[in-house]
């Protein structure tokens, strides 16, 4: 019986049945509990609609499957079971997949008691709504008052769709009136009760029709809707009863099982179908609970016994792993061995979509002790971004002696995460270094490569010979190639990296995803050698792995060297999104040591893109950042809070800028450091700072710095006015770029070229003398000797020697008569300014 609201039933059809629209819309009921929502939404789907509707109720009782509050739509829109979608599909491609299966047609998305979605449910749907070209889709979703996350109305607004709230009113004393007309009752004083909630109204017609008195004439409060469906399940006989709580169980049962977990024949169960849809709690066709909150209630009302058995019975009758382990979850300290191992396999399938769900799948089991579950639930807080509570269990799970292999592996990782190197370093002397596992090694060189160790990592020492995991080997062999690069050595680093990229390249998915941290330092080393195109192949794979298998925690390092290697390839705007995500990721996952760099690499990106304002933003945001705790992150982020500064015209920290011994970023510093003499009017010192930059990169094959070097010294050669030389070495550095790879600097070299060339055929003759080689110019023209003109430019002979050979060489003269006249023919013309 649909009564009261007509009006609010065309609005939706008006909004959200009128066919593609410029932007989608959006309609968004709310209201309390009890006041109509559902049965609005169930009056709109039977309304014949054009649209294909697609269609999810999540429960309030928390299923601890990631998505699961949107299950049917997914299933329906990408036809296969959410398993094993979870399972083979990372999560944004999972979104995208969603996203495009969607606009395929015209499609309203409906969600009733929206607001028990779970977080990843939640966020697929404000994607849907914030994505560009979605204007075939409308979307209905019901909340109960004051439950409308902020994020969706962020969504709504960045998707720019066309909003509708409905707020549902009571019902007025007519349709109050007329609701228990059809139900046989006329009674004044429960409509004055119920205050015009249908629910409310219909459980206390319903009560009265079985003869059922809810109303205390003595009470001292006055009825509410939870105390009058209380008292309707304490009213119902054992049968009826028991199906209601057969049927509140979540995730919903299906039919063949209901006699068993009610514990019912089948001629009990008809008879108790029979009498609850007559009672108006279930839909007797559908066998199901025909309101939420009658659900809810129905199961908080089971005893705790009943509802253990209840979803061990259901659990035993679920073919789909997911529903087993979301039943078995309520069990607690009476799961089986062999129960415990479903929920593991589970909470391992949800940890890629959702780390919070399969730590509250494994958290639920944790007073029955399981050593492969407490790993697993230590691997999950990590990938959450909790190493303090990771590190807090494994010292529980090894209080009774010191931890070894996986164990020790995660532990140390909670303290490298947590930038405490020193108690992991100990705690590794503790254990024992002689016959250390290979995931403890790893771990324990990628400790040391990262904070500044300087113990030489020798594979062949710490692994056995007959180690069968080449995944470790080549691990090993990437983090000593950054070891050595770190500290200048490029020799040494080059070549222990082309070993180890030839073999993560050999790699398979289950061999890499152990040492999916060290792809970072592979990633470094690719940077910091030039090797661009590898390097991001190698990193997109490891994105790729991580976000599929739930190896989030790497996640904000990978984005962020990515960011980096993305930058040279002109791939800009894809770096400033990877820094961003790598911003989002190192917040979420309480990695800060991360923000600093990826703002970093949002400076770096910026030249040529964004304008003195912006980049005088970025480099605020930067600064404010702070350094990282890690010391060659730190080095990096330095190095260009100086060069960021010097370009604004700020002071530079010349410590900043010191070049050590064996410095791998001594080229870059000698750049820094000339850029600073060059904007102090310095230009001989800036011309050796350039020079030098040159000779590191040439000394260290290393054609990327060689070319910057080159360009600086361009930019050196053109402010004193030796334009040819300047077009000589930008053209130099093209081919230093295309050598190295770095598209983005090859273009940059080839626009200065262009406008150089530009510059030399419009120049007139005196442009390409300095201001001091015009004045020497002028005395030599005046017939002065170079002594002469030394005693009047207060210079020495030696000086003015250099500056007349440069004047002849510049102009193509052969005499100091020739000077002369050209001197004499070029002030007749007019001088460009």
């Amino acid at each position: 019986m649909f009564i009261g609201r007509d009006a609010e039933l065309a609005l939706l059809r008006a909004h959200l049945d009128a066919g593609s629209t410029a932007v989608p819309p959006v309609v968004v009921v709310e209201g309390s509990i009890g006041i109509g929502k559902t049965a609005l939404v169930n009056e709109f789907l039977r309304s014949g609609l054009r649209a294909r509707v697609l269609f999810a109720r999540p429960d309030e009782v928390a299923t601890n499957i990631p998505l699961a509050g949107i299950r049917p739509i997914i299933e329906d829109l990408l036809d296969d079971d959410l398993p094993v979608l979870l399972e083979e599909s990372a999560p944004r491609v999972l979104r995208r997949r969603i996203r495009e299966a969607v606009v395929t047609e015209p499609s309203i998305v409906v969600v009733d008691d929206a607001h028990w979605l779970d977080e990843e449910a939640l966020d697929v749907v404000e994607s849907l709504i914030a994505a560009p070209g979605m204007s075939a889709l409308a979307v209905l979703l019901c909340f109960r008052s004051g439950t409308v996350p902020d994020s969706l109305l962020h969504a709504v607004e960045r998707g720019g769709a066309a909003l509708q709230r409905i707020r549902l009113r009571p019902l007025d004393s007519a349709d109050a009136a007329t609701l228990l007309d059809g139900h046989g009752v006329a009674d004044d004083a429960l409509i004055d009760l119920a205050g015009g909630n249908p629910l409310f109204l219909r459980l206390l017609a319903e009560s009265q029709v079985a003869g059922v008195d809810l109303v205390d004439a003595d009470a001292t409060t006055p009825l509410e809707i939870g105390d009058a469906l209380r008292g309707e399940l304490s009213a119902l006989d054992p049968s009826s009863l028991a199906l209601l709580h057969a049927l509140a169980l979540t995730p919903a049962i299906a039919p063949a099982t209901v006699s068993e977990v009610a514990g019912t024949d089948a001629a009990a169960l008809a008879v108790a179908t029979e009498h609850l849809a007559r009672r108006g709690l279930i839909d007797a066709d559908e066998l199901r609970i025909v309101h939420p909150f009658i659900r809810a209630a129905a199961y908080r009302h089971m005893r705790p016994a009943r509802r253990r058995r209840a979803h061990r019975i259901a659990a035993q009758h679920s073919a789909d792993i997911l529903e087993r382990a979301s039943h078995l979850q309520h069990v607690g300290s009476h799961l089986t061995s062999e129960e415990i191992e479903t929920i593991i396999r589970a909470a391992e399938i949800v940890s890629a979509t959702s780390p919070q769900s399969s730590i509250a799948l494994l958290t639920r089991t944790r007073r029955i002790p399981h050593r492969e579950r407490d790993l697993l639930l230590a691997r999950t807080l990590l990938l959450d971004g909790r190493p303090v509570d990771a590190q807090e269990l494994l010292r529980d799970v090894h209080a009774v002696g010191a931890p070894r292999g996986e164990g020790l592996a995660l532990l140390l990782q909670s303290l490298r995460i947590q930038s405490r190197p020193d108690e992991a370093f100990e705690l590794v002397r503790e254990a024992g270094a002689a016959r250390l596992e290979p995931d403890v090694i790893v771990e324990l060189a990628t400790l040391a490569v990262m904070h500044d160790g300087d113990a030489e990592l020798d594979s062949r020492s710490w692994l056995e010979d007959d180690d069968a995991r080449p995944g470790h080997a080549m691990a090993l062999a990437g983090l000593r190639a950054l070891s050595h690069l770190r500290v200048g050595d490029l020799e040494r680093g080059r070549a222990a990296y082309l070993v180890a990229k030839a073999g993560f390249e050999s790699l398979t998915a289950s061999e890499l995803l152990p040492v999916i941290d060290v792809v970072t330092a592979m990633g470094w080393c690719a940077h910091f050698l030039a090797d661009f195109d590898d390097g991001t192949r190698l990193v997109e794979r490891a994105i790729r792995l991580a976000e599929s298998r739930g190896r989030f925690h790497v996640l904000p390092h990978l984005y962020l060297i990515l960011s980096f290697l993305c930058i040279p390839l002109d791939r800009c705007e894809e770096a400033e999104e990877l820094s961003a995500l790598a911003i989002t990721a190192a917040e979420k996952y309480n990695w800060p040591d991360a923000i600093p760099l990826a703002l970093t690499a949002s400076i770096v990106a910026a030249p040529g893109r964004v304008d003195a304002d912006e980049f005088a933003a970025r480099y605020r945001r930067l600064v404010d950042a702070g350094l990282p705790q890690i010391g060659w992150w730190r080095r990096i982020v330095r190095l260009f809070v100086a060069r960021a500064s010097i370009a604004l015209g700020l002071p530079a920290d010349l410590a900043d800028l010191s070049i050590e011994r064996n410095d791998i970023f001594a080229s870059q510093k000698h750049i820094g450091l000339g850029e600073m003499a060059l904007a102090a009017g310095d230009l001989p010192q800036a011309l050796a700072h350039a020079e030098a930059a040159i000779a590191w990169g040439e000394q260290a094959e290393h054609t990327s710095q060689a070319g910057h070097g080159t360009m600086f010294r361009a930019r050196v050669e053109l402010a004193e006015g030796r334009v040819d030389d300047a077009l000589d070495d930008a053209r130099r550095a093209i081919g230093l770029f295309e050598q190295s790879g770095s598209v983005l600097y090859r273009r940059f070299a080839e626009a200065t070229v262009a406008q150089l060339e530009s510059v030399a055929a419009e120049a007139g003759p005196l442009d390409v003398l300095t201001r001091r080689e015009l004045d020497v110019a002028e005395l030599v023209a005046e017939g002065h000797s170079n002594r002469a003109i030394a005693e009047r430019l207060y210079l020495s002979p030696r000086t003015v020697e250099s500056h007349v050979a440069r004047i002849l060489q510049k102009t193509g003269l052969r005499s100091r008569a020739g000077i002369a006249r050209h001197l004499d023919t070029a002030l007749r013309q007019p001088r460009r300014s």
